[in-house]
Parts: C-alpha cells; structure tokens; sequence
C-alpha cells in the first residue's frame, strides 16, 4: 500500500513549478547514499544515476515550496543512456526518471531525515 502511495506521490508532483529550495545538502544526501548503499536492493553506487530533490509541500497553502524535513530520490541503473553518479539538476521537474523504467533498473523511495529512515520497496533479493 505504501508503494502505491508512494507512486502517487510522484506522479502527482511530475506537473509541479520551478522554484528554489528543492535540492538537499551534501550532508544530506551523503546520509542518504550510506543507506542506499547498505540496501540489498541498491548496494554499488557506481552502479547507479542518482537524483535527489526535496519532497514537495502538497497543501494549497505551501504551493512552491519544499520540506525539508524529506528527500524523495529516484535511481536508474547505469546502461547506454543513464551514465553512473549524481544526476544534476536546474530545476525540480530534472530529478523525474523518463517515463518507462520499472523495477529493477529503476528505484524510487524517500528519505526521512529527522528519523534516518529509508523507505525504498523493491523486488530485487538480497544480494548473495
């Protein structure tokens, strides 16, 4: 259910505007990246392109502005197309993955920073 939300959740900010605030820190997502590296679902981050953006505020109230209490991510395995590293981004709407990729070689998930939590679903086993 949490991943169905989840996707929601990124479909619906796919139209979202362009404005400041939406990238973490290094601090931040150098956290993040340890834990996406001890994830069986991840492990190599040479493996992987990465984007990271700040989860959107979904209220009327705060349209335009970002949480930063949230790092909302998307992974895509390194092939032909998506090249190994940190994806960069001018504006929010670059952090969106093209249309297409599906699990396993594309992962999206969410990063609580007050809690240190990761929540990243996948399919994929645990690595032997």
């Amino acid at each position: 259910m949490r991943r169905k939300f989840a996707v929601a959740a990124f479909i619906a900010c796919s139209a979202c505007s362009s404005t400041d605030g939406f990238q973490p820190d290094d601090a931040e997502i150098a956290k993040l990246e340890r834990k996406l590296a001890a994830s069986h679902c991840v492990g190599n981050l040479d493996l992987w392109q990465r984007a990271y953006v700040r989860k959107q505020a979904i209220s009327e109230n705060e349209t335009g502005m970002f949480d930063r209490r949230m790092i909302e991510f998307t992974l895509q395995k390194v092939d032909g197309e998506a090249v190994s590293g940190r994806k960069s981004m001018k504006r929010y709407e670059d952090w969106a993955i093209a249309g297409g990729c599906q699990e396993p070689d594309c992962l999206f998930g969410g990063y609580v920073i007050p809690t240190d939590e990761l929540i990243l679903e996948c399919e994929a086993p645990p690595a032997p």
